[in-house]
């Protein structure tokens, strides 16, 4: 059955032999698919300036004989997200959000409110004129996306004694999925969290997604966010993410460290 007119956000390219293109692209309605564009690297007709990183595509696409692979009949853009070419930190900032599409989700499995979220973070990052703002939009990604993925936080409540979040004086966040307070035990690569951090996290789960851009970190959070967001999508996804290593490098922040302890590259 061929589909028409589905759109999709790019998220990665690949050459295949001289002339042909491989595509990765995330869709509402079917999730994460793989698509062949027959001449997309030579193609001046169908698919000049179309197949980018990033792009929103309105696709139609022909089933092959294998069932996870379409071709790629034709293709318009949608949206170009071209402010994110203006600026590299746009750009480096923008990475995770595909990158976490392309190895976070599974093929073929609808996920609601998925692209959504993407475009919408991507559309944030376009008009991104500060580290603070670029960090806001990521954090509220990384969160969300937990959220939606079914590996969401636990903000309410200690993890081990189960103490509500109002009657933590201090509290750290753990690798273990949420808070941990003062009196227990440490565990599993923490991180030391201020209040302010996770009402940010709190409120950035529940806000309406219409009022998301207007939330941003508090001052000076950004690190925290950013490093423990960073840390937990690894243990999520068993492996780095080297695009947000290079997120967290342009916005400030130092990078992950890798299970062996040293600093991802």
């Amino acid at each position: 059955m061929s589909l028409s007119a589905l759109p999709g956000l790019v998220l990665r390219l690949r050459p295949l032999g001289e002339s042909d293109l491989m595509l990765d692209v995330f869709t509402a309605s079917m999730g994460r698919i793989t698509a062949l564009a027959k001449g997309g690297k030579r193609s001046k007709q169908r698919f000049f300036g179309v197949l980018l990183d990033a792009h929103l595509l309105e696709m139609n696409l022909e089933p092959t004989k294998s069932p996870d692979l379409w071709r790629l009949a034709s293709a318009r853009v949608l949206s170009s997200h071209v402010g994110l070419r203006q600026d590299y930190r746009r750009l480096l900032a923008a990475g995770p959000v595909l990158e976490l599409l392309l190895r976070a989700t599974p093929v073929q499995a609808p996920q609601d409110g998925v692209l959504e979220l993407a475009l919408a973070t991507l559309s944030r990052m376009e008009q991104g004129n500060s580290p603070v703002e670029l960090a806001s939009g990521l954090a509220i990604f990384l969160v969300r996306l937990l959220d939606l993925l079914g590996y969401g936080l636990n903000l309410e409540a200690c993890l081990h004694c189960g103490r509500p979040l109002e009657q933590m004086k201090s509290m750290r966040l753990t690798l273990g999925g949420g808070l941990v307070c003062p009196s227990c035990p440490a565990g599993h690569r923490e991180h030391q969290a201020p209040p302010g951090l996770i009402k940010f996290l709190s409120v950035a789960r529940s806000l309406d997604a219409r009022s998301l851009s207007r939330l941003g970190l508090p001052a000076g959070q950004s690190p925290q966010a950013l490093l423990f967001l960073a840390d937990f999508w690894r243990e999520v996804v068993g492996h780095d993410l080297p695009s947000l290593g290079l997120a967290l490098r342009s916005l400030k922040a130092p990078p992950p460290f890798t299970s062996a302890g040293r600093a991802a590259r």
